[in-house]
């Protein structure tokens, strides 16, 4: 889960705003790419490695166009399927690569259409990377996604997931913070897990929090 949390200078940061690529919609795949990296790399920083089984599994992005993220997970973590939800085109970059999988609609009808796929349905499958950067009006719905696609057998044990929680109620940080603090605390109780970290991400857009 991504949110907000003191700032380090210590950090690797990546300024995705003057990135150059050779495809139009370029910018905006690498900017979502190096977001996803900052995040995963600031985890590990914390908690080391993530586990190696994570590597050539099923994941999900959730909310993916133009496509960094996915792009990022099948050349990170080597996935052999990347389930790419988004009602939005993606990069034709992106679309070229062979592990991506693109339904163009949003996750709510995703979900049962992924039950019916062989690899999520089959013992000992379902997503074990579950990212997220759709923008919502309410942030307690990318929990909320989260925990169906759990409760539909969609995700597998220990699955592993990034959120991000993006402020659009309130500018101040006081108001960021508490509702951050309020949707982990819930998540917290809804759900069985073992980690949550909450980041406060650099790799974003001029003027996102």
């Amino acid at each position: 889960m991504v949110g907000i949390s003191p700032a380090s200078m210590d950090l690797d940061v990546v300024d995705t705003n003057n990135i150059i690529t050779g495809d139009s919609s370029g910018d905006d795949v690498s900017r979502a790419y190096y977001k996803l990296k900052e995040a995963i790399g600031m985890y590990e920083a914390i908690h080391g490695a993530l586990p190696q089984d994570l590597h050539g599994s099923l994941a999900l992005d959730c909310g993916s166009a133009p496509g960094g993220w996915t792009k990022y997970l099948i050349e990170h973590f080597g996935c052999k399927q990347v389930y790419s939800i988004d009602p939005g085109e993606l990069s034709p970059s992106v679309m070229k690569l062979k592990e991506t999988m693109h339904m163009q609609m949003k996750i709510q009808y995703a979900l049962p259409k992924l039950l019916e796929d062989e690899a999520v349905a089959s013992d000992g499958g379902g997503v074990k990377l579950w990212v997220s950067d759709m923008c919502l009006h309410n942030m307690a719905e990318q929990v909320e996604l989260l925990l169906l696609a759990k409760e539909e057998g969609v995700l597998a044990p220990n699955a592993f997931f990034v959120l991000t929680l993006k402020c659009v109620v309130g500018h101040s940080k006081l108001a960021y913070d508490a509702q951050v603090k309020k949707v982990v605390d819930k998540f917290f109780m809804d759900a069985n897990l073992d980690c949550v970290e909450t980041f406060h991400l650099f790799s974003n857009r001029s003027g996102e929090r």
